[in-house]
């Protein structure tokens, strides 16, 4: 076999794999979500929260209107823990982004613990702030 036929072959077998390795990458948070949380929005959820959820939404990436599927009594981190198991090494900081939208809403009413609080205690807190900014 030539050699430029060799690493012609070669070339298409590693993009081939990368390729089916970044489709496969590419949906699994989303296979982790809709496993762990069911398609319902969880009750407590009410209009006034839209604001809380969007800044869910935008800190972890998540889709329009997932943020009501989530449990009231979960927290950010086990959300995080959902997204980016253990054995993984690679995220995007979700959780800074998350601590950040909470800093600059809550001012100096930030709880000591937010990521193991619950979404309920980080919601009414963010309720009790002023204004409505994701």
């Amino acid at each position: 076999m030539p050699n430029w036929l060799y690493f012609s072959l070669s070339a298409l077998a590693v993009a081939l794999l990368t390729l089916i390795i970044w489709v496969w990458n590419r949906g699994t948070q989303r296979r982790r979500f809709n496993k762990t949380f069911p398609l319902n929005a969880d009750p407590y959820w009410k209009p006034e929260h839209a604001c809380f959820l969007a800044a869910i939404e935008k800190a972890y990436a998540l889709p329009f209107g997932w943020a009501k599927r989530l449990p009231h009594q979960s927290t950010p981190m086990g959300l995080y823990l959902i997204l980016y198991p253990e054995h993984c090494i690679y995220d995007d900081c979700e959780n800074e982004h998350f601590l950040h939208a909470l800093r600059f809403h809550l001012k100096l009413k930030m709880p000591k613990e937010p990521l193991t609080e619950t979404f309920e205690t980080l919601a009414t807190a963010w309720l009790e702030a002023e204004t409505c900014t994701p």
